[in-house]
């Protein structure tokens, strides 16, 4: 009778054991995925360790933000946009991200819970809290920088690397800024530079889509005003009635650009603006469909104004630029709208 009570016992033991290993195996099993979790890399330092050696080999920049995704390309000395026939990107733009990429250091590891990303602006471009995706490639395609950037609060910024679950924290160095990352394709592109200063046109002729041509004019510039020359026979609704188109060129910045050859539309109105230094500039609209594109010339009136004349030229030679709706309305406001016939002048309707 004792050798099967044995048995059975021994049988107990082995089988109160077992169970006994398979929860301690499952205990330490638990502890080491919650140290995983729970685990922070120590991160000290710069960012893009090796940045300052491979500039000089970068030939491509990739931005993703919203529904935004462009490129820019290194040609030559310059850096031009191909989706806007390679037109030249802005050299401080360029310079800042120089200053951003070398400047960046850790400051800190936070979250690795996709669910978190959000709250730091880190989740993908497009969605909702989403970031800023940078790809820097060299000549041959390889990359030599890849980053999402999220939020910017004070001096840090917060990003992760590719393959890394965690999200990092990073100063900004003095002097830098993470701008560039959330700016659109327009925004790197100088689209603002044709800016005469209103208190320096002296003169505009106007041919509006529809109605008469018409010249407002002003003697001084420290007059306020600027009165109508042309056409005869019209009274300007108010003393300032004009100084909105007037002053149109005084400060512009266009939506877009394009090369001119591409557009096939007509000529549909004109704005040309003469300054007292002796600048003349013209905006020739150019229907395309439902937009309205400018094309820019110049002329020197002065031997004061040749400079101006021919820098200006060299930037806009060649290019069609989009106008706002805002913009369009001042450049061709119609001559009805800021003035009203005299009953029988020689123009009136």
């Amino acid at each position: 009778m004792s050798q099967p009570i044995d048995k059975q016992r021994a049988r107990h033991i082995l089988i109160v054991g077992g169970l006994a290993l398979a929860a301690f195996v499952l205990a330490v099993t638990v502890s080491v995925l919650d140290a995983r979790r729970g685990w922070q890399p120590v991160m000290e330092g710069p960012v893009f360790t090796a940045w300052t050696e491979q500039a000089s080999a970068v030939a491509e920049i990739e931005v993703t933000h919203g529904e935004d995704r462009f490129t820019v390309v290194r040609s030559g000395n310059v850096w031009v946009m191909p989706s806007r026939d390679n037109y030249p990107v802005r050299a401080d733009i360029i310079a800042g991200l120089d200053g951003l990429l070398s400047g960046l250091a850790y400051s800190g590891v936070r979250t690795a819970d996709p669910a978190k990303y959000t709250a730091l602006g880190l989740a993908e471009p497009g969605e909702s809290g989403g970031g800023a995706r940078l790809v820097v490639r060299d000549v041959d395609g390889a990359v030599l920088v890849e980053m999402l950037a999220g939020e910017t609060r004070g001096r840090t910024m917060y990003f992760r690397l590719p393959g890394e679950p965690h999200s990092f924290a990073a100063d900004l160095a003095d002097g830098t800024s993470a701008a560039a990352l959330t700016q659109s394709a327009d925004q790197w592109l100088d689209l603002g530079f044709l800016e005469l200063g209103r208190t320096s046109i002296a003169r505009v002729r106007i041919q509006p889509e529809t109605g008469p041509a018409y010249t407002l004019e002003r003697p001084a510039r420290s007059a306020r005003n600027f009165a109508l020359r042309e056409p005869a026979g019209w009274t300007p609704i108010t003393a300032g009635a004009g100084n909105g188109p007037a002053g149109s060129l005084g400060r512009i910045r266009f939506r877009d650009v394009r090369l001119t050859e591409r557009l096939t539309g007509a000529i549909v109105g004109s704005h040309t603006a003469e300054t007292f230094e002796g600048l003349e500039v013209t905006l020739d609209i150019i229907a395309q469909g439902e937009t309205r594109w400018a094309r820019i010339r110049t002329r020197a009136l002065t031997d004061d104004a040749a400079q101006a004349a021919a820098l200006l030229a060299e930037q806009s030679e060649g290019w069609a630029y989009l106008l706002s709706d805002l913009a369009l309305d001042r450049l061709l406001r119609p001559l009805g709208e800021i003035a009203d016939p005299r009953a029988g002048g020689p123009d009136a309707p």
